[in-house]
C-alpha cells in the first residue's frame, strides 16, 4: 500500500510538471494579442480606477483577475511570459486540484490520475492557461470551490465554510459565469437535503450560501446590469446538439488537431465513455452514486446555461464553459480506468475495450496538444506587432520622433503595450478615425497634426467595422499626400507624408507650350528605398495631355536609373494639400533595392505622349529636365 502511494505520488508529481512544462513552454514567444491587450492597458489603473472603470466602461468581467494580474505585473514586471505567468499557474493548479476533487470523490487511483492526465494535456486549458485572461482562474477556482462543498457536504467543518466562501467568491469575482457551477452546487446540496432531510447540512450549506451572498451582493448589485446587458461580440448558441459537440470537440482536442473529420467520431466515443461513467458510478455503491450525481450536475449544468446564455445575445463560447473541464474529464476517466463488477471473459473484454477507448481519448488529446504547440499561437511567428514596430522605426528614423505619428485604423489595445515597451521615446499615436466612422474626427486629427508639424504619418490598415469606408486613409489624405506602402505579415501600413515648413523650392520655371512648375520638393528615404517628391504646378499653359517624369539617377548620368515614376500631370491627380500657400501634389518614388554607393539627383521633365515619337517638353531655357533634388548614399 505505502508502495503503490509513493508510486501515485510521484506519477502526480510528473503530471504537475509536465503540465507546468506545457503552459511555460514558449509562454512569452507569442505577442499579446486581443483581449490580453485590454487586460494589460486595464491593469495599469489604480486599484480605485479598476472598479470605477470597470463600472463606467461596462467591462463585462469582474475585477478578480485584473486585480491579481495588477498585483503580480508589479512584482514581476510586464513581459510578456510575466504577464501571461498567473494564468499558467492558475492551469497548473487545475491539474491538481482535479486529482484532489477525485480523491475526495473516492474515485480510483487510476481515475484520478487519468482525469489528472487529461487536465494537464489537455490543449484546450493549455491554451487558456497561457493567456492574459481570466480563463484558468475561472477552471481553477470552481474546482477548488466544488471540493470545498464537497468536502464541506461530508464533513460540515465551519473552518471548511469560511474557505468555501472565500474561494467561492473570488470565483464569482474572476467570472460571473462562476454562477453557474454555484448554482449547480446548490442543485446537488438542497437535492440531497430533501432527500435525507439532513438539516445540519442544510443550516450549515444555508450559512455558507447567505455569507456568499452578503459578500458578493454589493458589486453585484452594481454590476448587475453590465453582467446581465453585455450584448457580446461572438456568436449565437446554435441548437443543443450542435453547441455538445463543439465544446465537447473543443475540450477534447483543441483547436489544432491534425485529423479533423475524426473530430465527430471522437464527441460521440466520448459521450459514450460518459454514459458508461455516470453508470458505473451509479453502479458501484452509495457512495459513487452521489459523487455521479454530483459530476453530472457539475458537468452538464454550467453547459446548458452557457448554451442557454447564448440563445437570445452573441455570447456563444466555448471558453465560457470551461469550467465544465474537470466533471468530463473525471468522468470519461472514471469509465476508462474505474473498477467495474463484471468477471470473466465479459468483464475483461469490456474493461479492455474501456481502457482502450480511454486511452485512444488520452492519445486524440495529445495529438491536439501536439498541434496546438507547433503552432503560431504558441511559437510566435510570424511577429506581426513586432515587425509593425520595425516599420515604425524604419520609417521614423529619417525624420525626428517629434515630425512623426502613428495612426491605427481599428482601436486595438495591445498597440499600446507594444508602443509603451518598444518605443517608449518614439513618435505618438492614435485611433483613426477616432470613433466608429467619424469622417470629421478622422480630418481634425489630421488638420491638427498638421498644424503640429509633422511630416510623415503611417497608418496600419486593419479589415473592421471601425473603419469600413476607408475613413482614416481619406481623413490623412486631407493634410498629407499618400506616398505608398508596406506589408508586415498581416497588415498593409500606408505612409503619407507632407514638406515641412519653408522645404517647398522656388523654382518658376516655364515649360514652352506648356505649364509652368512653380515650386517643388524631395526628400529621400535611403534605408526604406523611399522618394517623396513633391509639386507645385501653374497649369495655364498645359494642354492636357502632358504627362510628367521623375528619374532617380547618378549624378554623372542620367541614364542609370535608381528609380522612376510616370503620372499625368492633369488627369487621375491625388488629393491635392495645402503648404505654405501652395497647393501641393505629392508622390512616392520606390528606389531600387541595390543602391551603390555616390551622388544622384531627382530630375523632372514633362512630355507629350500624344505628339509624334512623344517628344519632351523643353523649358525655356532649352533643358529637357530639371534637378529639383540631390542626396548621396553612403
Amino acid at each position: 500500500m505505502r508502495r503503490n502511494a509513493w508510486l501515485e505520488g510521484w506519477l502526480m508529481s510528473l503530471l504537475l510538471l509536465g503540465g507546468l512544462a506545457i503552459r511555460i513552454y514558449h509562454l512569452g514567444f507569442p505577442e499579446l494579442a486581443g483581449d490580453e491587450g485590454f487586460s494589460y492597458v486595464f491593469v495599469q489603473r489604480s486599484y480605485l480606477a479598476l472598479i470605477t472603470d470597470t463600472l463606467a466602461m461596462g467591462e463585462p468581467h469582474p475585477l478578480g483577475s485584473y486585480f491579481i494580474f495588477k498585483a503580480w505585473s508589479d512584482l514581476a514586471g510586464i513581459s510578456e511570459f510575466a504577464l501571461r505567468f498567473p494564468s499558467a499557474w492558475f492551469g497548473v493548479l487545475a491539474i491538481g486540484l482535479t486529482y484532489r476533487l477525485g480523491r475526495e470523490l473516492k474515485l480510483g487511483p487510476a481515475v484520478c490520475l487519468g482525469a489528472a492526465a487529461l487536465m494537464a494535456f489537455s490543449p484546450f486549458a493549455s491554451s487558456y492557461s497561457r493567456e492574459m485572461r481570466m480563463y484558468s482562474m475561472l477552471l481553477a477556482l470552481t474546482i477548488a470551490s466544488t471540493l470545498l462543498a464537497w468536502v464541506l457536504f461530508r464533513r460540515h467543518s465551519w473552518r471548511t465554510v469560511v474557505a468555501y466562501v472565500m474561494v467561492s467568491w473570488l470565483a464569482l469575482n474572476v467570472h460571473y459565469y462562476a454562477g453557474f457551477v454555484l448554482l449547480a452546487q446548490n442543485l446537488f446540496v438542497f437535492g440531497r437535503a430533501l432527500l435525507w432531510r439532513a438539516e445540519r447540512l442544510l443550516r450549515t450549506w444555508l450559512v455558507a450560501q447567505c455569507s456568499l451572498l452578503i459578500t458578493s451582493l454589493p458589486w453585484l448589485i452594481a454590476a448587475f446590469g453590465i453582467a446581465t446587458g453585455y450584448s457580446g461580440v461572438v456568436d449565437y448558441s446554435p441548437d443543443l446538439l450542435s453547441a455538445l459537440f463543439v465544446y465537447l470537440g473543443s475540450f477534447l482536442v483543441g483547436q489544432h488537431f491534425p485529423v479533423v473529420e475524426t473530430i465527430p467520431a471522437l464527441v460521440w466515443l466520448c459521450l459514450a465513455l460518459l454514459a458508461i461513467g455516470l453508470v458505473t458510478l451509479g453502479l458501484s455503491g452509495r457512495d459513487k452514486r452521489i459523487a455521479g450525481v454530483l459530476l453530472a450536475i457539475y458537468l452538464f449544468v454550467p453547459l446548458l446555461l452557457a448554451w442557454a446564455n447564448g440563445l437570445n445575445r452573441p455570447v456563444f463560447s466555448q471558453r465560457y464553459a470551461i469550467a465544465a473541464l474537470s466533471p468530463l474529464y473525471l468522468i470519461v476517466a472514471e469509465a476508462a480506468w474505474g473498477r467495474f463488477r463484471l468477471h470473466g471473459l465479459p468483464g475483461a473484454l469490456l474493461g479492455w475495450g474501456r481502457a482502450g477507448a480511454g486511452l485512444l481519448i488520452l492519445a486524440a488529446t495529445i495529438a491536439g496538444l501536439q498541434g496546438y504547440l507547433r503552432s503560431d499561437k504558441v511559437d510566435g511567428h510570424p511577429h506581426i506587432w513586432r515587425r509593425f514596430i520595425d516599420v515604425i522605426n524604419r520609417y521614423a528614423e529619417s525624420l525626428p520622433a517629434s515630425d512623426v505619428r502613428v495612426a491605427l485604423n481599428f482601436p486595438d489595445p495591445v498597440f499600446t503595450y507594444y508602443h509603451r515597451r518598444y518605443l517608449p521615446n518614439g513618435p505618438s499615436f492614435t485611433t483613426l478615425p477616432p470613433r466608429v466612422q467619424d469622417i470629421e474626427g478622422a480630418r481634425a486629427i489630421a488638420h491638427e497634426w498638421r498644424a503640429q508639424g509633422a511630416e510623415r504619418a503611417l497608418l496600419q490598415i486593419v479589415d473592421s467595422f471601425w473603419d469600413g469606408r476607408g475613413i482614416a486613409a481619406a481623413g490623412l489624405a486631407s493634410e498629407f499626400a499618400y506616398m505608398g506602402e508596406t506589408y508586415t505579415g498581416q497588415w498593409i501600413v500606408k505612409i503619407f507624408g507632407r514638406p515641412g515648413p519653408g522645404d517647398m523650392k522656388p523654382f518658376n520655371v516655364q515649360f514652352v507650350n506648356g505649364p509652368r512648375l512653380r515650386a517643388a520638393y524631395a526628400r529621400a528615404d535611403v534605408r526604406n528605398k523611399l522618394l517623396e517628391v513633391y509639386f507645385s504646378w501653374d497649369a495655364d499653359g498645359s494642354h492636357g495631355s502632358e504627362k510628367f517624369f521623375i528619374h532617380v539617377s547618378e549624378a554623372g548620368n542620367p541614364f542609370a536609373l535608381i528609380g522612376q515614376r510616370d503620372e499625368p500631370l492633369a488627369s487621375n491627380l491625388p488629393p491635392a494639400i495645402q503648404v505654405d500657400g501652395l497647393t501641393v501634389y505629392g508622390y512616392g518614388v520606390p528606389l531600387q533595392e541595390s543602391l551603390p554607393a555616390g551622388q544622384y539627383h531627382v530630375r523632372v521633365g514633362l512630355y507629350d505622349p500624344e505628339q509624334p515619337g512623344m517628344p519632351r517638353l523643353l523649358t525655356s531655357d532649352g533643358r529637357d529636365a530639371i534637378v529639383v533634388a540631390s542626396f548621396t548614399v553612403e
